[in-house]
């Protein structure tokens, strides 16, 4: 089960025009005929915006500067691209993403007042914001250029044809088509000319060296792309980034560190780019590790020192190269880290659907498989499908036409065994981890478990660690580059709104040149409290907090819910719970909702819900919640799902932290322990998602308790066999579970 908001209303809300289902007349013959197409936007484009109802978000200056674009009112664009800016992030920090856009703009503007061709408008306006623009964005221009222009065509005749049949569009299916031409038609008058200037830019700025060979002592090739400033002659620590997604990223990485002063060298792992070795994720890029940076250390613009940084996969790649240490290698910053075998390709041993998604997108070709990654339809068809047949978890990859030998690698090891202990630092492999290292992760950041495993082991095995944590309300992208000043519909407060890149190159310029600890890390658990608009600072996890709040999952009823109370009961009672796993008829409700950090109604699926007392105080809740569930099942086996929501006095949700998990593996995560039915059994609840907020008075806890059951997860249908192999006949009667009132949830706090 997994919790989603409920978005049908709230999304028409937030859309840019508040129509009421306004339709709007469409050519059918646009479908088939470019030229009539061409005439056909910029008049659908107006309409659009004649019916726009002005705001202030995010969301509406995003589509408004596309509209106009859209419409050809090119002097209008750049306001409406600024205001979008500024509500995006600190310092136009996501202006990179859209260089071109500007450029572009300020290109068609020229072209009609000097009336001067394109390309030379282009090339004149190109240079003219390069040279202005912010030495420390720059870089990340790179990977937004230039598009593949066929890809784009195809996209655009796939909306149209969806069209063809219809004499009028909703303003949703108007707004769509008009981006993707925008986008297309832009491109393709852009061609490969913006990137052709900005490698000319970057030829006199930089020495960039692109595919140099590293061999490795496994008689492996690796790919290396070398960047430095022209101006720095003399040997200089370099930062590494080790990353399995080959392309433009590799320059913008290099180019960055160049920038801040450090040479900069982006080393693509096994079979990628120029290596003609397998594409093997994961496997085997700590072994390699050594090698390469045995091989950067000794060459002559090198100083002997070497940071790494990078993240998701780019940070699990620091965690496997500090499983046997490079003495040159000096510090590490693992950036969001997948947590390999803790939290992917399976969470809390829960095999997810999306594994295979990413599987190819990796392998498909030596760089990124875009295409295919990116193809949302087919994906989430795929998994539908799969839920609905009731098929084997292990024929995913053959229900997708194409078997895959990693998928079925991976599933082989539904355990943390060998197979992932491998793999990156295992129990006593932490206490030879004597370099500094700093972890930046989120608490809406999806391998925040990763991350988090990674710190705590670390300081379990090797208590006098220089390892600092720093963690705040962001993302999976938010908590490797910088703060979004909006998550949905959340607006996180003013002091969390950090770029993430200034304080890595300021923790690299302490550790690596002797500079001054970045002013944020005050101490080794740096965190920002949601709702208090500050940052606090502690020397461990544990004191983080002066006191816990403990509570009972209770079986006395209070409306809807059942109530969450802070004693437990003296006479053992429990909550009845059936649970049909053969049942399809959830996904439209499944699909019908979409999870928020802040909304107005939840999804609880089939799952049972318990909530607080209004709190008679402020109180700020930090950390993982803990507790142990105590359960009696009919079966051997089941996926727990909980969710812990905030309620606000004004009736809206906030979502704190939530825990997918196998009861099987929650006492031991090498050995699966199955459940005796029948039997009353203790499940710990670990592992949990981390959080820092101010409760207000008035405020109640929830806690949403189910079972783990949609396309997105594996089915876990509780014969105790392999549950890849478990089918929908292995249903059987309705999981029937008694959850007693002596189970809990504890989480830790402190006063405002």
């Amino acid at each position: 089960m997994t919790l989603k908001t409920y978005t049908a209303l709230s999304v028409a809300m937030l859309a840019m025009t508040c129509t009421f289902a306004q339709q709007f007349y469409f050519e059918k013959k646009v479908v088939s005929d470019s030229s009539a197409l061409r005439e056909f936007i910029p008049s659908l484009a107006e309409k659009v915006l004649r019916n726009t109802k002005k705001d202030t978000t995010l969301l509406y200056y995003g589509n408004l500067y596309q509209m106009q674009m859209a419409a050809g009112h090119f002097g209008d664009v750049q306001q409406s691209i600024d205001h979008y800016l500024d509500a995006y992030a600190i310092n136009r920090m996501y202006e990179p993403n859209l260089f071109v856009h500007e450029v572009y703009i300020a290109a068609k503007q020229l072209q009609n007042t000097e009336n001067t061709a394109f390309t030379e408008a282009f090339t004149t306006t190109f240079n003219r914001y390069y040279d202005n623009f912010p030495g420390h964005l720059m870089p990340s221009i790179s990977r937004n250029i230039d598009e593949d222009i066929p890809d784009l065509k195809e996209k655009l005749q796939k909306q149209l044809e969806e069209l063809k049949d219809k004499d009028s569009i909703s303003t949703a299916q108007a707004k769509g088509l008009c981006k993707a031409y925008n986008k297309y038609a832009m491109f393709s008058e852009i061609g490969p000319l913006a990137r052709k200037l900005l490698q000319k830019k970057d030829e006199a700025i930089f020495t960039i060296e692109e595919d140099v060979l590293i061999k490795t002592s496994e008689k492996a090739t690796l790919t290396a792309t070398i960047i430095r400033r022209k101006t720095n002659t003399d040997p200089l620590p370099v930062i590494l980034v080790y990353n399995i997604y080959a392309g433009d990223y590799d320059f913008e990485t290099a180019k960055r560190a160049a920038v801040n002063g450090y040479v900069g060298v982006t080393v693509n792992t096994r079979g990628k780019r120029k290596s003609q070795n397998e594409i093997e994720p994961f496997e085997h890029d700590g072994r390699d590790a050594y090698d390469v940076i045995d091989w950067i250390s000794k060459q002559p613009w090198c100083n002997g020192k070497i940071g790494m940084m990078g993240g998701s996969y780019l940070g699990f790649s620091q965690w496997s190269a500090v499983k046997k240490p490079h003495p040159a290698l000096k510090t590490i910053v693992p950036q969001v880290a997948v947590g390999i075998g803790v939290d992917y390709p399976m969470q809390n041993h829960v095999f997810m659907s999306y594994m295979l998604r990413w599987i190819h997108y990796v392998i498909n070709n030596k760089f990124t498989d875009e295409k295919s990654f990116f193809d949302g339809e087919h994906w989430s068809g795929l998994f539908e499908k799969w839920y609905k047949e009731g098929s084997a978890f292990q024929t995913l990859d053959s229900l997708n036409g194409e078997p895959n030998k990693i998928f079925q690698r991976w599933i082989d090891h539904p355990a943390y065994d060998e197979f992932w202990q491998n793999m990156v630092p295992y129990r006593e492999d932490f206490a030879n981890i004597n370099i500094p290292v700093l972890t930046t992760t989120g608490y809406f950041d999806v391998d925040q478990l990763g991350a988090m495993y990674y710190f705590k082991e670390h300081y379990k095995y090797n208590p006098e660690a220089e390892h600092y944590l720093l963690i705040g309300p962001y993302s999976h992208g938010g908590g490797q580059s910088y703060a979004n000043k909006t998550i949905g519909d959340y607006t996180i407060d003013k002091s969390a709104n950090i770029s993430i890149y200034e304080v890595v190159y300021e923790w690299f310029d302490h550790v690596l040149k002797g500079g001054p600890l970045p002013a944020i890390l005050k101490d080794r658990i740096n965190y920002q409290v949601m709702g208090t608009d500050k940052w606090r600072h502690a020397p461990s996890l544990q004191a983080m907090n002066t006191d816990s709040l403990t509570l009972y999952l209770s079986n006395i009823r209070q409306g809807e819910h059942y109530k969450l109370i802070p004693r437990k009961e003296g006479q053992a009672e429990y909550v009845r719970h059936e649970v049909d796993l053969g049942d399809r008829k959830d996904l439209d409700a499944y699909n019908s909702y979409s999870g928020g950090i802040l909304s107005d109604d939840i999804y609880t699926g089939n799952g049972i819900t318990y909530i607080s007392e209004p709190l008679d105080k402020d109180l700020i809740v930090n950390g993982s919640f803990t507790g142990e569930i105590h359960a009696a099942i009919n079966k051997k086996d089941m996926d727990m799902a909980i969710f812990l929501y905030e309620v606000l006095p004004s009736g809206k949700y906030f979502s704190l932290s939530n825990y997918i998990a196998r009861a099987s593996f929650t006492r031991d995560n090498t050995k699966r322990q199955l459940l005796t039915p029948g039997k009353k059994e203790s499940v710990p609840i670990t592992n949990t998602f981390f959080t820092s907020r101010k409760l207000g008075k008035g405020s109640r806890l929830l806690v949403v308790l189910g079972i783990n059951k949609n396309p997105d997860w594996q089915i876990n249908y509780g014969t105790g066999k392999d549950v890849s192999e478990e089918t929908i006949k292995d249903a059987g009667e309705p999981l029937d579970i008694r959850w007693y009132n002596d189970s809990y949830i504890r989480i830790g706090t402190q006063n405002p």
